[in-house]
C-alpha cells in the first residue's frame, strides 16, 4: 500500500477533522513520498496523529513494548509506535520485534483501520 492510499483512508475515517488532519499529513509526508510504499513506522505515526487529533486519545505508559529492538531506529517514531501497540491497533512483528521497516500490506492496512474504527467506537 503507498504513503497516499493510506493516510486518504486515514481521512475518509476523519470526518469532520479531515482539514486538521490533512495539514498533519502534509508536514508529515512529503508530494514525492505519496506513491511510495508505506512502512510500518510511517504507518504508526499517521495512526497516532489520527487518535491524537480525532479521537483526542491521550498516550499511555509504553509499557513492555518500550523493549521492542527496533523501537528507536527512528526517534520521531518511537512514541507512535509504541501507541499504537499498547492500544492494539497495530501489533508488532514478533515479540522483539515492531518491523519498523517493513512495508504495510494492504490486509494489515484493512485490519489497521477496522482497529481504529472499534478504537473509535470504545471511546464513544
Amino acid at each position: 500500500m503507498d504513503t497516499g492510499t493510506f493516510t486518504e483512508s486515514l481521512l475518509k475515517l476523519s470526518k469532520d477533522k479531515r482539514e486538521d488532519l490533512s495539514t498533519y499529513y502534509a508536514g508529515m509526508f512529503s508530494v514525492n513520498s505519496l506513491k511510495e510504499p508505506i512502512r510500518r513506522k510511517n504507518a504508526a505515526r499517521a495512526v497516532h496523529v489520527f487518535m491524537t487529533i480525532v479521537l483526542n486519545s491521550r498516550d499511555e505508559d509504553w509499557g513492555r513494548y518500550s523493549e521492542l529492538k527496533d523501537i528507536y531506529d527512528c526517534r520521531i517514531c518511537a512514541n507512535a509506535i509504541a501507541q499504537v501497540c499498547v492500544k492494539g491497533i497495530m501489533a508488532p512483528v514478533s515479540k522483539s520485534e515492531f518491523g519498523s521497516d517493513l512495508v504495510l500490506t494492504e490486509e494489515e492496512a484493512g485490519k489497521i483501520l477496522g482497529r481504529l474504527d472499534e478504537y473509535w467506537q470504545y471511546l464513544s
